[in-house]
């Protein structure tokens, strides 16, 4: 008869063994919890009065001349070409004039900040003249002059809408 219980009650230590049901402190059988939702504000254009729009785009006019002309000068200077400096360049508009807090006007406050460094080292280079820029300012210029494209551009966009 001991035969018979022995067997059978360690058939049953096993298989109460195996239904464990104790909770683990184990991560990485758990569900992984969700992130909290994160909420992205968006920041809509404002919308513009007319006086403000013809503003803005006459800035932006002035400045995309000024940029155009000053990445021209850049350009050559990177392709080798002699860029005279007697040249007159565009008109431009200081950065402290654009003092609006505005996204559009942000914008091209960035653009005209970029502006006015490519500006400064080419008149840095006429102050200095020599036959071909080293290519770190040529760098520096061209970089200025397309942060500030880049500027525009999203200013562009800005006020189509």
């Amino acid at each position: 008869m001991y035969r018979i219980w022995i067997p059978v009650l360690l058939i049953i230590l096993i298989l109460s063994a195996c239904g464990d049901d104790k909770p683990t402190d184990d991560k990485s059988k758990s569900t992984p919890e969700t992130a909290p939702a994160v909420e992205i504000e968006v920041t809509p254009f404002p919308t513009l009065t007319d006086e403000l729009r013809e503003q803005l785009e006459s800035t932006y006019s002035i400045l995309s001349e000024a940029q155009a002309q000053i990445e021209t000068v850049w350009t050559d200077l990177q392709a080798g070409r002699t860029v005279d400096c007697a040249a007159a360049l565009k008109q431009q508009i200081s950065p402290d004039a654009l003092s609006r807090d505005d996204p559009i006007s942000l914008t091209l406050q960035q653009a005209a900040i970029e502006i006015q460094t490519a500006v400064n080292l080419w008149q840095a280079e006429c102050q200095n003249p020599r036959s071909q820029p080293p290519p770190d300012v040529i760098d520096r210029g061209i970089r200025a002059a397309l942060a500030a494209g880049t500027a525009l551009d999203a200013a562009s966009v800005a006020l189509s809408q």
